[in-house]
């Protein structure tokens, strides 16, 4: 993967723009969330590596930082899941396989860095570690949507000690939110009003309130959104359908697994935020396709054709992310099926080992 973002050329475009010119604001001791629109937490970041590289690209090189560190902690998070080191090297699998955010990063934008945090939750909720929610606090202003993942670990915190590290996060929402506030006169400099129509006005943001619709006439057209999001390839999906609905088949029979409910509870949290906003992109999912790709990945070690339908579904997805998105960053399609082909490589490996303990067995 590293090899991958060297051969890539990037490129800050739209929102990338945004956290980068808060990024070297930043860099330079100025908070400005008035000049810079969008959720800013990926920049406290970046600024640190503008500051020590002098990098105009900093919200890209830190988010090649986060993809990266995403791969142990995704096969972390399913080593203490399942144990079982098929499964775990599944999970790595998928994540190879999911590349809207380690393609989007290369633009600048923030979901590579967003699933990260999804995993560091997932994975402090499971080993039930005492910074957990202020890795949950930290997710939410890199991007609201990490949020919704407090299912997993809330009901832990019970304790004078656990209260007190949920009112740490809070703090540190609330100071970011504060600042904004401040600075701007809205809780958060807002633009995606209405799928980004029109120029923004750093001096006239539109308030967070209008992203939000609570229309009960509309609730079959959202519900049928957010399964656009998750289903159809051509809405920029995160990963392939099929990993969605063994995922979701797996936390429906699986009643042994311990974090059923968590899991199951936090999806649909996810999936209630996403269908009252007024708009909606399938990235805003990121955190339940996360857990859905987690939940997928024993029956992917128990059924060892599932991953070949797995690996062919995906290349729908690589080529409408490609259309519009990866064209930009690498030379041709065949370069950019490098994780792809990581992937088939991890199969091909664990087919082999498969067969090779069987023999030394027999």
């Amino acid at each position: 993967m590293l090899a991958y973002f060297l051969i890539g050329t990037p490129s800050l475009m739209d929102d990338g723009t945004q956290y980068e010119g808060f990024a070297q604001s930043l860099a330079k001791g100025v908070v400005d969330f008035k000049s810079y629109y969008g959720f800013q937490g990926l920049s406290f970041f970046a600024a640190l590596v503008a500051l020590l590289t002098k990098s105009q690209i900093s919200i890209i090189i830190t988010s090649i930082i986060f993809s990266l560190l995403s791969i142990p902690l995704i096969y972390l998070c399913a080593k203490e899941m399942y144990g079982k080191r098929p499964s775990n090297l599944y999970a790595v699998f998928l994540f190879l396989l999911m590349p809207y955010p380690y393609v989007t990063l290369m633009r600048g934008f923030q979901e590579a860095a967003l699933l990260f945090f999804a995993l560091l939750i997932i994975y402090g909720s499971l080993k039930k570690k005492i910074w957990t929610p202020i890795a949950w606090a930290i997710g939410g202003i890199v991007k609201p949507f990490a949020l919704t993942l407090f299912p997993l670990f809330i009901s832990d915190y019970k304790s004078k000690k656990g209260i007190t590290i949920i009112a740490i996060a809070l703090l540190i929402g609330g100071v970011y939110l504060g600042t904004s506030y401040t600075q701007t006169g809205h809780w958060i400099n807002n633009a995606a009003v209405n799928s980004y129509q029109g120029p923004f006005d750093t001096g006239n943001p539109p308030p967070l309130g209008e992203s939000f619709s609570i229309d009960i006439s509309n609730i079959a057209k959202n519900i049928a959104r957010v399964f656009a999001n998750l289903f159809l390839y051509f809405r920029k999906i995160l990963i392939a359908p099929s990993v969605v609905i063994i995922g979701a088949y797996y936390l429906w029979k699986n009643k042994r697994f311990s974090f059923r409910r968590r899991f199951i509870s936090a999806i649909l949290l996810n999936l209630l935020l996403v269908s009252l906003l007024t708009f909606s992109f399938s990235k805003y999912l990121l955190p339940a396709v996360t857990l859905l790709l987690l939940s997928s990945a024993p029956l992917l070690e128990r059924y060892k054709w599932l991953p070949v339908v797995v690996l062919i579904d995906s290349l729908t997805v690589f080529w409408a992310i490609y259309g519009h998105f990866g064209h930009v960053f690498w030379p041709n399609f065949y370069v950019y099926l490098i994780p792809w082909y990581g992937a088939a490589a991890i199969y091909a490996y664990l087919i082999y080992e498969s067969r090779y303990n069987h023999h030394s067995n027999s």
